[in-house]
């Protein structure tokens, strides 16, 4: 039987992605999962026709190849898992490239995630912040901050007795709930 020539092939794309999960995640159980969840999206014949196929899949970070036209169906595919054998995964494309070669050397040989966009010169730093929750105020000092992410130790003996009843020590809250404050 003759290859193909490269003309006549169907083109490829190459997904990084990154796996956060609670526990060791398999290959295997990757694959079954992944298989699973593109069955139950776009059904039997569209699976197919997604041409994905898993080829690594190491230290929660993997490269997934599909065919060229239906990069968005496979995205939707990986969002669509939201666990694995019981445990709770999120699984993040880091990129999509034209090659194995350009997609482990953009976006899988970075050491730190975050460095695959831009670096932003902070604008603030708050150690006092200030957002509504069903229309009222509630302002407070920041516990703990992480990327976006911030927990928060309100002011007011109201809010602290709301969240000593509740069973929580902190508002947890991103940036985005702040009300005139930019934070970078």
């Amino acid at each position: 039987m003759k290859i193909l020539p490269p003309t006549l092939r169907e083109s490829k794309r190459y997904l990084a992605f990154s796996l956060a999960a609670e526990d060791e995640i398999s290959r295997r159980d990757l694959i079954h999962e992944l298989n699973f969840a593109a069955t139950a999206l776009v059904g039997d014949v569209g699976s197919s026709e997604l041409g994905m196929r898993l080829l690594g899949f190491e230290d929660c970070n993997g490269i997934m190849q599909c065919a060229a036209n239906k990069v968005w169906e496979v995205r939707g595919v990986l969002a669509s898992i939201s666990s694995i054998k019981g445990l709770r995964v999120r699984i993040k494309v880091l990129g999509v490239s034209g090659t194995v070669r350009a997609t482990t050397q953009n976006y899988l040989l970075i050491k730190d995630v975050k460095q695959v966009e831009p670096e932003r010169e902070r604008t603030a730093e708050l150690d006092k912040c200030e957002f509504s929750i069903a229309k009222m105020a509630i302002s407070g000092k920041i516990v703990r901050r992480v990327d976006n992410e911030m927990d928060i130790l309100p002011d007011s003996p109201h809010y602290e007795n709301t969240l000593n009843n509740s069973g929580t020590r902190y508002f947890g809250i991103t940036v985005f709930d702040l009300t005139d404050k930019e934070i970078d």
